[in-house]
């Protein structure tokens, strides 16, 4: 291997050959200079270190960099290769400790980015297993098929999802689902008992699909069923709440009526459809899907009802659609299969403001009627305006098996073997009972005596 004292000059006047050449400088032992067919001139040292125990030993370069004549040159070379030779002649070898630190940083890299993976990793599970998420994918694979699926979708996502938001399903413990039905508890006993059982029904199903190893509901015992209410409105309140319901306005305002006249469902009327009312025939078809109890059910509508209807503006599918609901062309083919309804909500609110109007009424009512003990109206709930249409009926001579038809009920004289051999829909006598509530409560609202063609019909 040539040697000669390097200069800046020995090295750029090298003459370039067909093989790499090395150039070891005298002045400094074990540093040099490689020079390649291309013409690169790139300092460098090379020296032996010691292997260990048994083993002989290495010949080592390592790289100082490439002349340039300004950031690089003999000078400047020749200074760090003293630096790294220091080392070696103290029994060090630089290569090993470069390759050591090199490899610790690759290693400390591969963790870094393992960890950061797995992070990514438990992030995508906790998300999958999330309880809005676990709970959305409950009601896509239980709920679709079931005739109640939609409101059971409703009370999970309205209650537990919106407390339990974000957590994952194997946190929700049995202190917490305690709790949340205690609060529950205190605004509606219904509704708690409503939501254990929908939230047994979800977590039996994690258990079976090994998402939780034991349900939360496990040793926690049912809310009792709420008694049975029986709250039916006297004809002076139903007058009262009919007159404040014009204080409402859209869409709560017919609601109200419809409710009132119809006797249906407070979700039948509020998800009601265009495509369901047939306002010429005076009828409204409430699908099989939208029905409580799973059968198709048609309503004969009185002129009351129609006058009501005739106040809604066509605007979409819906009559009653809800502010934020999704913009649709046509009615979904299953009405349980959308994740929310596409009725009005915010009945709570509604319900306020119709028993503040309905009080003032009352009030001024008692005071024409120069009452000495003026009492405030007793409270009352939407489904009492149900209840109130079943017994005015029944007061006014109605069967109860044609009452129970109008309300697409089945009980005690629809069920078991009458319910399965006893076809007859009634429905001469089911129009005749509507079109009589329905004048009975135009009479009521307006203040005027029961019309002369309106009479109580005698038992059979």
């Amino acid at each position: 291997m040539p040697t000669k004292k390097l200069t800046d000059g020995v090295v750029e006047d090298y003459e370039i050959g067909e093989r790499e050449v090395f150039l070891w400088d005298t002045t400094l032992p074990r540093f040099g200079v490689r020079i390649t067919p291309s013409g690169a001139r790139i300092y460098l040292i090379q020296y032996r270190a010691r292997g260990g125990p048994g083993e002989k030993s290495k010949t080592r370069k390592i790289t100082i960099g490439q002349h340039d004549g300004e950031l690089w040159n003999v000078t400047k070379a020749r200074a760090a290769a003293r630096k790294l030779l220091a080392p070696v002649d103290l029994g060090h070898d630089p290569f090993a400790d470069r390759e050591a630190k090199r490899a610790a940083e690759a290693a400390a890299e591969a963790a870094a980015a393992e960890a950061e993976a797995l992070k990514a990793r438990e992030a995508e599970a906790r998300a999958r297993d999330s309880f809005e998420a676990v709970t959305d994918r409950y009601i896509a694979l239980c709920l679709q098929s079931n005739r109640s699926g939609a409101e059971t979708a409703r009370l999970l996502r309205h209650g537990p999802v919106k407390v339990w938001r974000g957590r994952h399903i194997a946190e929700v413990r049995r202190s917490d689902l305690a709790d949340l039905i205690d609060t529950i508890k205190q605004r509606s006993p219904a509704v708690a008992r409503a939501t254990y059982a929908a939230l047994r029904g979800l977590f039996s199903w994690c258990v079976e699909r090994d998402l939780i190893v034991a349900s939360p509901c496990q040793s926690i015992t049912a809310p009792p069923r709420p008694e049975a209410r029986d709250r039916v409105l006297a004809d002076n309140e139903l007058a009262v709440i009919w007159n404040a319901s014009d204080a409402l306005g859209y869409p709560f305002g017919q609601v109200v009526k419809l409710l009132m006249l119809t006797g249906q469902r407070r979700a039948e009327v509020a998800n009601m459809a265009w495509a369901e009312v047939d306002l010429d025939a005076g009828t409204w078809r409430i699908p099989k899907e939208r029905a409580k109890n799973g059968k198709a059910h048609e309503v004969d509508l009185s002129p009351q009802a129609v006058e009501v209807l005739k106040t809604v503006k066509r605007n979409g599918p819906y009559l009653f659609p809800a502010r934020k609901a999704p913009a649709r062309t046509a009615v979904p083919a299953r009405a349980e299969a959308t994740a929310e309804s596409q009725g009005v909500r915010g009945f709570s609110a509604v319900k306020r403001k119709l028993d503040g109007e309905a009080e003032a009424l009352w009030q001024e009512a008692l005071a024409k009627a120069k009452a000495k003990h003026p009492a405030p109206m007793r409270p009352w709930r939407m489904h009492d305006l149900r209840r109130s249409a079943a017994t005015g009926m029944a007061a006014m001579g109605f069967a109860p098996h044609v009452i129970e038809r109008v309300l697409n009920h089945i009980s005690g004289t629809q069920s078991g073997l009458v319910g399965v051999y006893q076809r007859h829909e009634y429905r001469a006598e089911r129009k005749a009972a509507m079109l009589a509530w329905g004048a009975h409560i135009e009479a009521l609202a307006s203040g005027q005596a029961m019309p002369s063609n309106v009479r109580p019909l005698r038992q059979a």
